[in-house]
This record gives C-alpha cells, structure tokens and sequence, in this order.
C-alpha cells in the first residue's frame, strides 16, 4: 500500500510486478460505481484504469500504444465534451475588495482521473525520499517568490480557501500530475532515451499552453510557465510522483493564500 516515507537513496517504485488476474479487474470493477455520481464521465474510470496498467504490462510498440491511449483518455474526459462535467461547488466562493476569487469546487472529470490515478498509485507505491525535498522546494519558491515580488502580497485565509486548498490537492494536483508526468513525461521519457531534457521542455510547454485560458494574461502565463518548467524539471531530476504533486500543491496552496488569486 501507498506509504509516505522520508528515506535516503534514490527513487523507487516499490512493487514491479506485472499487473494479472483480480489486481487488474477488481479495481476496473470497484471503478465502475464512479458511474453513479459522475454519469458518463465515471464510467470512463475503469478504461483510463486499463490503459495505466497496460502502460507497465506491456512492452515495445504496445506500451507506446498504452502510453497514448492513456493520455488520450484523460483528455478528451478533461475537454468537456462528455456530459456532466460541471463544477460541483461546496462552499460559496471567496471574494473581497482585492478582486481575489477562489472557488472551492471541482469539476467531474478531474476527480475521476484524480481518485483513477490514486487508485492505481496504491498498486505502484513510491516512497517520498530525503534527496527529494531539497530539489521540491527550490521547485516551489522560486515561481512563489517571483510572484510576490512581480505581484505583490495578499494574505488571506478563509474555510472556504482551506476548503479549494484541500480540493487542489486531492484532485487538480494528482490529476494533472498524473496526466502531465506519469503519462506524458515518463512516455516521452521513454521515446527520448537519454535526452531527457527533450521530454522536460516539451511537457511544460503543453502545461503553459494548456493554462493560458486560465492565467488570463501574458504575465501570470509567464509565471505559470516557471511552475510548469519547475515540476517538470522535479520529474527529470528525481522520477517522484508524490514529490511532483507536493510541490505543484506547495506553489498552489501558496497561491491562493499570500498572493494575489483574481478571476
């Protein structure tokens, strides 16, 4: 099971062997209910859980095959054209005089390929090491303090914050990270060989260009870019899941609490 460890050495996932029998359909099953609350959308948990599992079963061309079958999935759950994937809101979102706006909401498709992906992280557990924390939080302070200095200040702390921050973690962050790094980077990753670098700028151009609705202008994008080039240089440098979620809920968290967070 998923343990959280600080430990010396480099990183590892701690059980490799190949996915069979009720290890690969049980979970498919139990993934199957996310159909009750999230329609058409939940459904697709058990297909996006498949192709994880193909990605480390098979080999050569097919596990190429899996990797972009994964990636697909993810998206076209995530672009909106499958029904149901309207924001669920727990709490009336944050606003004051400074034009913060923090809702504490979540969207359908990001948290049935958030819980997928921790799902499958249970079965693929990977230690969070000690030579790991220096390189996340140099990963996190820098995109963090080039904002206060390029933004400014704006403490703030509310349930509802504390509410977004914990939705943030549990599904935006694994979620992308899943998409972005377990999927995207380690497949690229793959096809690159030792030019890892490749993979490293490839992956955060596609995470700038996929938050450039959300930054709203050309200085927050190229903030956004620093965090996107930060965790994607985290994955080449350390190989962590857990490391890329922590750090890229470090800068959010951080975010929505001391700077400025406008719509």
């Amino acid at each position: 099971m998923f343990t959280l460890n600080i430990a010396q050495g480099e990183p590892v996932i701690r059980a490799t062997e190949p996915f069979e029998g009720k290890s690969v359909w049980l979970p498919a099953a139990l993934l199957c209910i996310l159909a009750v609350p999230f329609g058409w959308i939940g459904a697709c948990a058990p297909a996006i859980w498949l192709s994880l599992v193909a990605m480390e079963n098979a080999h050569g061309w097919k596990q190429a095959a899996a990797f972009v079958l994964a990636a697909v999935l993810m998206l076209t759950v995530n672009s909106g054209q499958i029904p149901g994937n309207e924001h669920i809101a727990l709490l009336p979102p944050y606003t004051d005089s400074d034009n913060n706006l923090i809702y504490a909401s979540l969207r359908p498709a990001k948290a049935v390929i958030a819980l997928t992906v921790l799902v499958f992280m249970l079965f693929r557990p990977q230690p969070l090491k000690r030579k790991d924390l220096p390189v996340m939080t140099a990963v996190v302070a820098v995109p963090v303090v080039a904002a206060f200095f390029v933004l400014g200040p704006s403490l703030k702390l509310t349930a509802t914050i504390a509410v977004a921050a914990l939705i943030n973690l549990l599904v935006v962050c694994i979620a992308e990270e899943g998409f972005f790094r377990w999927v995207l980077q380690r497949g690229l990753g793959k096809l690159v060989g030792e030019r890892q670098w490749l993979a490293t700028v490839a992956v955060a151009a596609l995470f700038t260009t996929l938050h450039t609705g959300w930054a709203g202008s050309a200085l927050m994008l190229g903030l956004v870019s620093i965090a996107a080039f930060g965790y994607a240089l985290l994955w080449q440098l350390r190989e962590s899941f857990w490391a890329c979620v922590l750090a890229h809920w470090g800068v959010n968290l951080l975010h929505m609490t001391l700077l400025p967070y406008t719509a």
